[in-house]
């Protein structure tokens, strides 16, 4: 799995003398004001209410002069919509649900409610189900128990893959030497006492995860949590995601760590027949 920048490395050299200091500003120009678009929406998808021109052009760092031509833009594309009444701007439907509602990723979100929201409540945790996209891992829905951790989600899990449930799941699915050219060369990064940062910890654990189904992370990247994934399978036997449980580090203990794996696997391994919709949704993610 190459990185974007492995990609550039790899190019072809070009010859610098083909571009003149014009042709520079004219590629960075729109690539510039791209940013500064992504940013404004950045700053209204984490607003608590909307927001007015002095507020978004304070977060963003942009004169006023200039947010205001890009909200402006934004508008224009409906991304954003303005209050009449209060002048402040929010996002639209169309940034706050891109999806159509019957696109094979929000069918799923519908058909895993009921498997996931029953696992939450039996094992008492927070559980949720992420798909691998291009090797991220993305939240499709998440349920609580009664007594679980009210830990919140982006929809985009940025863990480290060495030491978060749902990342060593993905690496189960790997084989070493894929897994040695995501992570890099070790010592890998330590997040906590009990994150496992040299080869020979983790290929010890992969092989207990791969035997017993599920991988478990107990610590190891924040003090006092602790989570167990398993993967999700396609009917070929691919895994396209994981299903994760997360609570209290002490609720993750080996003998209650084993019977949460055992539900955790079992509701995995059911969710290709409760939703039909996961084959889609796995090839629109590329899995």
């Amino acid at each position: 799995m190459k990185k974007a920048k492995d990609k550039v490395e790899s190019a072809p050299a070009m010859d610098t003398a083909e571009f003149s200091p014009q042709d520079d500003a004219q590629r960075e120009g729109p690539v510039g004001t791209l940013a500064r678009g992504l940013s404004i929406l950045d700053v209204l998808v984490g607003a608590p209410h909307p927001l007015g021109l002095a507020e978004v052009a304070n977060a963003v760092g942009l004169e006023q002069s200039t947010t205001l031509r890009l909200l402006r833009a934004l508008e224009d594309s409906r991304y954003i919509v303005r209050s009449a009444e209060s002048k402040k701007y929010s996002l639209s439907p169309k940034a706050l649900r891109p999806l159509p509602l019957l696109h094979p990723l929000e069918q799923l979100r519908r058909e895993i409610a009921t498997p996931l929201r029953e696992l939450a409540w039996r094992i008492d945790k927070t559980v949720l189900l992420a798909l691998y996209v291009a090797g991220e891992r993305m939240v499709i829905d998440i349920a609580q128990g009664a007594n679980t951790i009210h830990a919140y989600y982006d929809t985009w899990l940025t863990g480290p893959v060495h030491g978060t449930a749902a990342g060593k799941a993905y690496l189960m699915a790997l084989d070493a030497q894929h897994r040695r050219a995501l992570l890099g060369d070790e010592p890998l990064a330590r997040f906590t006492p009990s994150t496992l940062t040299d080869y020979a910890s983790l290929e010890a654990d992969m092989a207990l995860s791969q035997a017993r189904g599920y991988a478990v992370a107990r610590e190891e990247s924040r003090i006092g949590i602790g989570a167990l994934a398993a993967n999700v399978k396609s009917w070929k036997g691919d895994a396209v995601g994981c299903v994760v449980a997360t609570g209290h580090a002490r609720d993750f203990g080996e003998s209650n760590a084993e019977r949460i794996g055992e539900e955790v696997k079992h509701a995995a391994d059911l969710l290709r027949m409760q939703a039909p919709s996961l084959v889609a949704a796995a090839q629109y993610c590329g899995s």
